[in-house]
């Protein structure tokens, strides 16, 4: 297990509820996004939802302990991050195969994800950083307690 320290942002919204607290409340957003299109948008262009995990969050590097084979097969980049210091807390949906991490190789963490391309029919995978900080990337996609307390509460129901 990893020993990062989640910034203080993240906790505070897990701790008020915002964030998903366990599976069902992640596997909703699938249908009932709480970042929906338009803020998903400002983190990758091709995508219409970012689906939050739940705690305990993962490094990628815990994910090739537990045997997930995603991760050595070279279709995530291996050696472009550590995966030691890469701590999953998104992903852009089911199937996407591109999670959105928090990456902790600087001062403080950004907010980075496994981008996919086709060029001459062959896939292409890069990690492109899309914020300097979780702050940032929370404000962009409103993730705020007053504005994703509602959604959540419909969800629930």
């Amino acid at each position: 297990m990893h020993e990062l320290r989640l910034p203080d942002a993240i906790q505070r919204l897990i701790d008020s509820g915002v964030w998903p607290a366990g599976p069902a409340a992640v596997g909703k957003q699938e249908l009932c996004p709480v970042i929906g299109e338009e803020q998903a948008h400002k983190v990758s262009p091709d995508d219409d939802r970012i689906v939050l995990m739940a705690p305990p969050f993962h490094t990628i590097q815990d994910e090739v302990e537990g045997g997930n084979e995603f991760w050595t097969a070279g279709l995530s980049n291996v050696g472009e991050i550590d995966y030691r210091k890469a701590l999953i807390i998104a992903d852009f949906g089911v199937g996407s195969d591109s999670p959105i991490i928090l990456y902790f190789n600087a001062r403080a963490p950004v907010v980075m994800y496994l981008k996919w391309t086709i060029k001459d029919r062959t896939p292409q995978h890069s990690w492109v950083q899309t914020h300097t900080s979780f702050n940032a990337f929370a404000e962009d996609v409103g993730l705020t307690e007053r504005k994703t307390e509602k959604n959540w509460r419909l969800l629930l129901l």
